[in-house]
């Protein structure tokens, strides 16, 4: 049973015991699932090639958290390095100074080249390779290359202009204003190559900066959320703990109530858990999608559901011409399933709701509109918030993760409703 649920859920791992992050099977499964889950695991296990291959080989980054063991592992790094560069430094010094290493790395991410060793900060082939990606990288190559006319000349392309040398005793034989605008040549080079190189440092200053605020606000919101999940997650827990407190072995019947009762309290704590854990690590992988293909699958799955509730399910304006647009199909089909659920919910026996498609200026459209019971104004306000929901069970993260995964496309998630008249839900996406 365990297992199952880490192969469903690899997060999970953060929140589970000791002993089955030491347990290989458990953990692979936990890997497979989520590749972030390595930061979880025991040590022995960080140190199992088999688990940190599966991690480092998808997401790369997570290379931070192999164990020693397995630092000077060359083919376990290029097989991180083919998908982030910025890992090479975490990398051993002698992997460092590995040709075949740096240019992986330098390769995907060129301004790690700055984690290379001396040696190969001097090497030509590596100094060309990340000038052709980023001319910033300049400041950090060897004084001892900077001077090859190989480099001198890629630098040119930019508009930096370098003078080698001049012999002024040979070759200028000339007035004083001669020399007087020889020197201002000179000065005017020099300064230019000083403000250049200062304004990348400024730059890398500036771009670390903004990374930094980013995270700070992220942690906070994540503080945020964390003490919100604990307040939901501590109601059900002491619903449990009340029925816990009332159950009475001698009388069966009524133990067996209270136990259910308590499931679905657990239950519904890990549904919260684990809606909270996508929220955070929402990851897309957008792919060509067939619009009419993507609706007809999520119609196919609905139907019964509506069928069984006495509720009428059209799929209107069906394309006759292939609309293909770049997305996530699970996740997209992961959006459309939940709102059409909480369509379903709204609606009364007899209700209506409605799928259909619009091509708008740049942007495709997916409507879903139902004659449920709407949303006052006060809902339509926080319908997007993390953790607000008016559902006596509900997790309150169906709709935030939804508008998440939403903008992770660029896209927009944009309600409208009315009281006692329904409401429509627009999908919008770039096309």
């Amino acid at each position: 049973m365990y297992l199952l649920l880490f192969k469903y859920n690899g997060s999970l791992l953060d929140y589970a015991d000791n002993s089955f992050k030491d347990d290989k099977e458990i953990v692979f499964a936990a890997v497979k699932n989520n590749p972030e889950a390595l930061e979880f695991a025991s040590d022995r296990l960080k140190n199992d090639r088999e688990i940190v291959f599966e991690s480092v080989s998808r997401v790369g980054w997570t290379y931070c958290y192999t164990g020693e063991k397995l630092l000077d592992d060359k083919e376990l790094l290029m097989a991180g390095l083919k998908v982030s560069g910025q890992i090479l430094y975490f990398a051993t010094q002698q992997l460092r100074d590995d040709k075949e290493v740096v240019t992986a790395a330098v390769t995907n991410k060129p301004i790690i080249v700055k984690y290379a060793s001396k040696r190969l900060l001097s090497d030509l082939d590596i100094a060309k390779l990340v000038l052709s990606k980023n001319k910033k990288c300049y400041e950090f190559l060897d004084d001892s290359i900077k001077d090859n006319e190989e480099i001198i000349n890629i630098m040119k392309e930019e508009g930096i202009k370098f003078i080698t040398g001049v012999n002024v005793g040979k070759d200028i034989k000339a007035s004083v204003n001669d020399f007087v605008l020889l020197l201002i040549i000179v000065f005017i080079y020099y300064f230019a190559t000083f403000s250049i190189l200062y304004l990348f440092k400024v730059m890398d200053k500036i771009e670390s900066l903004n990374t930094t605020i980013k995270m700070l606000e992220k942690d906070k919101k994540i503080k945020d959320a964390l003490f919100k999940l604990t307040h939901e997650i501590k109601n059900p827990l002491a619903v449990c703990k009340g029925y816990i407190d009332m159950i009475d072995l001698n009388k069966e019947e009524k133990a067996l109530k209270y136990i259910n009762i308590m499931k679905q309290e657990i239950n519904r704590s890990l549904n919260i858990i684990s809606d909270f854990v996508e929220y955070n690590k929402i990851k897309v992988v957008k792919e060509q999608i067939d619009l009419n293909c993507l609706l007809d699958d999520v119609y196919d799955s609905f139907k019964i559901l509506m069928t069984n509730k006495k509720i009428k399910l059209e799929y209107k304006n069906r394309n006759d011409q292939e609309i293909y647009f770049n997305g996530d199909y699970e996740r997209l089909k992961q959006v459309i399933i939940n709102i059409l659920k909480n369509a379903c919910e709204a609606c009364t026996e007899n209700g209506k709701i409605e799928i259909s498609s619009n091509l708008y200026k740049n942007y495709l459209d997916i409507l879903i509109e139902d004659n449920g019971i709407g949303m006052d104004e006060e809902t339509l306000k926080n319908i997007k918030e993390m953790f607000y929901t008016t559902k006596q069970n509900g997790t309150g993260l169906g709709v935030a993760l939804s508008n998440e995964i939403i903008k992770s496309h660029n896209g927009e998630l944009l309600f409208t409703s009315e009281l006692n008249k329904g409401t429509k839900v627009t999908i919008r996406l770039p096309y």
